[in-house]
């Protein structure tokens, strides 16, 4: 029966008042049922495609590796009176991000140059992009010139920190230096206000003439940069396996 027909019917039997108190109620349950079948068919759809969620979007997120080059600028780190740790750590790092450009792994840099960054910019720089890992380059020195050889520390209060530092200690001591093995370092800036894991490198001794000789050699510095991405490599691999095997337990 067609809807004016059907209103014509009803004011026969309805007093005008009455006609219209139906025709609002009508109205505004054709109004109600139209709505819920935009809110369906329309809205749905569309927090479906735009909003999967944030935790979903960082697990689909490729890994981003946050290379630093430790000092840089007015802070030239340890030294010798002919060479600073800043003129070692770029190139070593410039080198990685290479590598790992031809790999296809996702890195930004804290330093691209001679220039000095603070400790808080770093660490917000890796934090705000959401970085995967934090490798921070450096070099070592000590008032005694036979200290030598090649550590990597951690921080103990991360859940992956020593194993991390396992794995980079496997490669880097794979260079010829002396191997320090895995130093725990709690206080490190670096370490402590990075929001994802993070390492920290110190690759030989300045104040060690064998160390330095190969320190400054650009071959040094490519095998160096080589074992470093080894080591990035299997701490992602690691890391996302064991990452895995977590959320299909949970």
């Amino acid at each position: 029966m067609r809807m004016d027909k059907l209103i014509e019917k009803i004011s026969h039997k309805l007093s005008h008042k009455n006609l219209i108190t139906m025709i609002v109620i009508l109205s505004v349950f054709i109004i109600a049922l139209l709505g819920a079948i935009f809110r369906n068919d329309i809205m749905r759809p569309l927090s479906n495609l735009t909003s999967p969620g944030e935790d979903s979007n960082t697990a689909s997120r490729p890994p981003l590796v946050v290379i630093d080059p430790g000092h840089g600028g007015s802070e030239p780190g340890a030294g010798n009176g002919k060479i600073n740790e800043k003129e070692i750590t770029l190139p070593i790092s410039l080198e990685v991000e290479k590598i790992l450009n031809e790999k296809q792994i996702d890195n930004i840099l804290t330093r691209r140059d001679d220039t000095a960054v603070s400790l808080e910019d770093r660490t917000k720089l890796a934090n705000e992009k959401k970085g995967t890992l934090f490798i921070s380059i450096h070099n070592n020195s000590f008032t005694d010139p036979s200290a030598h050889g090649i550590l990597t520390t951690y921080n103990p209060n991360s859940p992956t920190g020593e194993s991390n530092a396992k794995i980079m200690q496997s490669k880097l001591k794979t260079l010829g230096m002396f191997n320090r093995k895995i130093v725990p370092r709690p206080n490190l800036y670096v370490l402590r206000r990075t929001e994802m894991p993070s390492l920290l490198l110190e690759i030989g001794f300045i104040s060690n003439k064998n160390d330095l000789q190969l320190l400054t050699s650009s071959d040094f510095q490519k095998k160096c940069a080589v074992q470093i991405v080894k080591g990035i490599e299997e701490i992602l691999e690691t890391n996302t396996t064991a990452s895995s095997k977590s959320s299909s337990k949970d």
